[in-house]
């Protein structure tokens, strides 16, 4: 059945889902936050790596020898103005981030991975074709106290586990879910900064939103 656990922000990278926790056989989920002229590197390992802006930006350095892309990545100052930015590293490739003077806040997202894909920086609102990724990934906005009917609900997809980051304008908002399990359903409630993971034998229908809230969706590709 899905599991929830709350993200306290913390500069430097926190992880917060790893395959083998809450029903995840595959994703890893963490957030990256960084000062002003703070740095970060990492390296790709065995995975496909996805880099979604939530707020500010940076100076991103990907790759080694022939795969590279260098670039900016963010254009946003939070997640409720505007599309986000994101960047796909893939599988055994280093990557930098090098923060400018807003800082950065970044969702990481890895899944096993050894596609020779392209590493790629993308604008807001950019998409790359489904055919170059591992990931699948987009993002909701919900409009202050609406309530939703179990009839016209938004129903995330079954057939493949996910993991989403919750949010709101106000930090006092709360969401109402139904999560749908091979055993029965459950109610859910979902809190500012709140990570759900939902194992691939999940569904979940969005019954009402107190606050403006923001979600961000991370699957892996069927």
């Amino acid at each position: 059945m899905s599991a929830s656990k709350n993200y306290t922000p913390t500069n430097g990278y926190t992880e917060l889902v790893k395959p083998g926790e809450m029903g995840i056989t595959k994703l890893h989920f963490g957030i990256l936050r960084l000062t002003s002229e703070a740095t970060f590197f990492d390296h790709s390992d065995d995975t496909e790596v996805a880099l979604i802006a939530l707020g500010g930006d940076c100076t991103l350095l990907v790759g080694h020898n022939g795969n590279k892309a260098n670039g900016i990545l963010g254009e946003r100052p939070d997640v409720f103005h505007g599309e986000a930015c994101i960047a796909y590293v893939p599988h055994h490739t280093t990557y930098e981030i090098l923060t400018n003077e807003s800082g950065i806040e970044i969702a990481v997202c890895k899944v096993p991975s050894h596609s020779e894909s392209a590493a790629v920086i993308l604008q807001a609102g950019e998409s790359v074709n489904e055919n170059e990724t591992h990931l699948s990934i987009h993002e909701n906005i919900f409009s202050d106290d609406s309530d939703v009917s179990i009839s016209d609900a938004h129903t995330i997809l079954t057939g493949s586990e996910a993991i989403c980051l919750h949010r709101f304008q106000n930090t006092d908002g709360v969401a109402v879910f139904n999560v749908t399990h091979t055993t029965g359903t459950a109610r859910v409630q979902l809190y500012h900064n709140d990570v759900l993971a939902v194992p691939e034998q999940d569904s979940i229908v969005l019954l009402r939103s107190e606050g403006i809230g923001y979600q961000l969706w991370i699957q892996p590709t069927l």
